[in-house]
């Protein structure tokens, strides 16, 4: 009878579950159309009008679901939780006849249950790696990742975004967010440690047709320069290709840079900061590739503390 009774409930809780996913999806539907003219429609001006339509739209929706599990997941936007799932970033571009890029989205706190919009903007020609952007500002793009880590300086937080920010270049970018005393979103912290000192953000940029790797995933390292008991790592990072131009006449030219193809770097989470580890590479020579998941000894050269 308890078996029964049982499967009855699992039987019902499915049911309900399903009722409740289709009710979401179908709430949707308007929002799914909406961004599919944005994206079919030719003339620019219409284009924009359409996504401040959207805009609201997403707003409206966001207002009555923030405590919602799977929000707009159906969208084909940038739609990522923060590991505690207390943050959501929802980011999409709306590309221009002349191929430039606009971007915007929001910022679900669910804490704070507040709805943070980022205003509409293009890529910023030059791309400043020491500038804090406050009351939504924001460095756009769309943001892949979030990484939740506790840094000294308060920040929970570290996004990686994707930029396609001209026709011959992208831009791929590791960035601190935090929020200040009325809940605003701050972008930018020096948690970044880097061979001349402390950054806000880390900005990579390269070809348009070079596919360039920028990704948080487990490893397991041997670091050197440290403490014999600190010296074996085992965690999460953000691992990363070098870039290098095509040719030496093309450097400094950023849309002429490519992956090298067999050196990698990344930053560590190391005594509240992101540290810059360069020359990541297996030890077994005989397995190229980009750093896997697997358990692979790695040697890292880790920056001086000073």
């Amino acid at each position: 009878m308890r078996k029964i009774t049982f499967l009855l409930l699992l039987l019902f809780t499915t049911c309900l579950l399903s009722a409740q996913q289709t009710a979401t999806n179908s709430g949707n539907a308007p929002l799914i159309k909406l961004l599919d003219s944005i994206r079919k429609v030719k003339n620019d001006t219409l284009r924009l009008r359409l996504n401040n339509d959207f805009c609201d739209s997403v707003h409206k929706y966001l207002s009555k679901h923030i405590t919602n599990g799977n929000i707009l997941d159906t969208l084909e936007i940038g739609n990522v939780v923060s590991g505690d799932g207390n943050v959501r970033i929802l980011s999409w571009n709306i590309q221009q006849n002349n191929g430039e890029n606009l971007y915007c989205g929001f910022i679900v706190h669910k804490p704070l249950n507040r709805i943070i919009p980022l205003k509409l903007k293009k890529s910023e020609t030059i791309f400043p790696e020491d500038k804090i952007y406050r009351d939504g500002d924001w460095p756009a793009g769309i943001c892949y990742k979030i990484i939740e880590r506790k840094l000294n300086s308060g920040i929970n937080y570290t996004l990686l975004t994707w930029d396609g920010f001209s026709k011959r270049s992208y831009r791929k970018t590791i960035e601190a967010l935090g929020f200040d005393d009325q809940g605003k979103a701050v972008f930018g912290a020096k948690v970044f440690k880097v061979k001349e000192g402390f950054k806000n953000r880390i900005v990579f940029e390269y070809s348009a047709n070079a596919s360039f790797t920028l990704q948080y995933n487990r490893q397991k390292a041997t670091l050197s320069g440290v403490r014999r008991s600190q010296r074996n790592v085992n965690e999460e990072m953000i691992v990363f290709d070098r870039l290098i131009p095509m040719n030496e006449e093309l450097i400094g030219q950023r849309w002429a840079y490519v992956p090298a193809g067999n050196t990698y770097d990344a930053f560590i989470c190391w005594e509240g900061f992101w540290t810059l580890t360069e020359d990541i590479a297996p030890r077994n020579e005989s397995a190229p590739g980009p750093p896997s998941k697997k358990d692979k000894k790695l040697e890292l050269d880790l920056l001086p503390k000073n």
